[in-house]
């Protein structure tokens, strides 16, 4: 899905592994890659398009500090969260699926989430972690019909692995881990960092 030098190292060994080994194939799948210069890379191999399906977006940018608010007056990034979902409660039906960096961001989400009370038609809201560590019947809750609105905590890593079906709505906290290098350690880290508004 995403381009990095291990999938490129990968690729290139595909390529020589090829002509050695005829009964392999090899199937890329990408919606940003170069889809005619890796078919010439991989003699000419057949290009099949699946066009999908796009829907207006509407972005609205909501910083986590408020500018009207005073300086001790402290709201926090779970604050944001709750004032986020409470505004699009407020503006029609459709579950919610709010990204965040990490499953200890995703637990004090839900559970800053499950404090608030959210009225709207006197419809539940149910409040829906997502993340590795929960058992495969946790994970598949999201997938089950229900009623009322459904606020779905994933990371972004999750969204680029699966759809989860009637989410109207979407929160990005703007933050996510990103695989850094840290020289002094000699190791890869997962750092969470803030990510553009255009990425």
């Amino acid at each position: 899905h995403e381009r990095s030098l291990n999938i490129d190292f990968l690729l290139g060994y595909l390529k020589q592994l090829l002509p050695k080994r005829p009964d392999l194939k090899v199937i890329i799948t990408s919606a940003t890659i170069d889809a005619s210069r890796f078919s010439q890379h991989f003699n000419n191999a057949p290009v099949i398009e699946v066009s999908g399906r796009m829907f207006p977006v509407e972005l609205r940018y909501r910083p986590v500090q408020a500018e009207e608010a005073e300086d001790d007056d402290e709201r926090d990034l779970y604050d944001a969260i709750v004032d986020a979902c409470d505004e699009l409660n407020r503006i029609g039906p459709g579950d919610i699926l709010v990204f965040l960096p990490g499953e200890r961001e995703i637990r004090e989400a839900a559970e800053a989430l499950r404090k608030h009370s959210f009225s709207r038609g006197g419809a539940q809201t149910e409040i829906l972690p997502l993340f590795a560590r929960l058992s495969a019947e946790e994970q598949s809750r999201i997938f089950k019909p229900h009623q009322g609105r459904r606020i779905v905590l994933a990371t972004n890593v999750a969204e680029t692995s699966l759809t989860v079906p009637g989410i109207r709505y979407v929160v990005d906290t703007g933050l996510a881990r990103v695989k850094r290098y840290s020289y002094r350690n000699k190791v890869e880290q997962l750092q969470v960092e803030k990510i553009s508004q255009a990425a």
